[in-house]
């Protein structure tokens, strides 16, 4: 628990004013302190017991910019709830060099990964956007507007059947 209060105190050292942030003096431990927040998830066998396919999310953010004030308020106020709230899943807090925008990246456990941009957005839209990369699936997007629906091979046609027993007969119409 130690390591937790050195790393809180560095990151709210970082988030309260301007390049008073010295990474020389406290190294890595504010991106330790919300790694080590959220444990390692274990598989559990049974009903009930839900992995979700979001492994890690990195909050990458800058101390001086004001375009990013929603993503510093977020970590500051509310990350560690959402990292108790999500045991299984990796919280990493990154600082940017200068000029970078906030980013919320999720990495899945399919090997793919979502990109979300924070900047200029307050606490509630950071916290929705997470939201967004915690309950997404990884999956690759699908696009739902042009989809065109085939007939498998066997199935019937959009017409109906034809059959040489259903041909017109002269001047009668169909016979059936």
């Amino acid at each position: 628990m130690n390591l937790f209060n050195s790393a809180n105190k560095a990151l709210t050292t970082c988030l309260a004013g301007p390049s008073s942030f010295s990474a020389r003096q406290y190294g890595s431990s504010a991106t330790r302190a919300a790694s080590s927040l959220a444990g390692k998830s274990t598989a559990v066998p049974g009903y009930g017991h839900f992995t979700s396919p979001l492994r890690k999310v990195h909050l990458d953010y800058h101390c001086d910019s004001v375009a990013q004030r929603g993503l510093r308020a977020f970590i500051r106020d509310d990350l560690v709830e959402v990292a108790k709230a999500n045991p299984d899943v990796e919280f990493v807090v990154r600082r940017l060099k200068q000029g970078k925008a906030a980013l919320l990246r999720g990495h899945y456990v399919n090997g793919r990964d979502k990109v979300v941009c924070v900047n200029s957005l307050d606490r509630q839209q950071v916290a929705n956007k997470l939201e967004l990369i915690l309950s997404s699936g990884g999956g690759k997007i699908k696009h739902l507007k042009n989809i065109q629906l085939e007939a498998g091979p066997g199935a019937e046609s959009a017409r109906g059947v034809w059959s040489g027993i259903h041909s017109e007969i002269s001047g009668e119409g169909y016979r059936v």
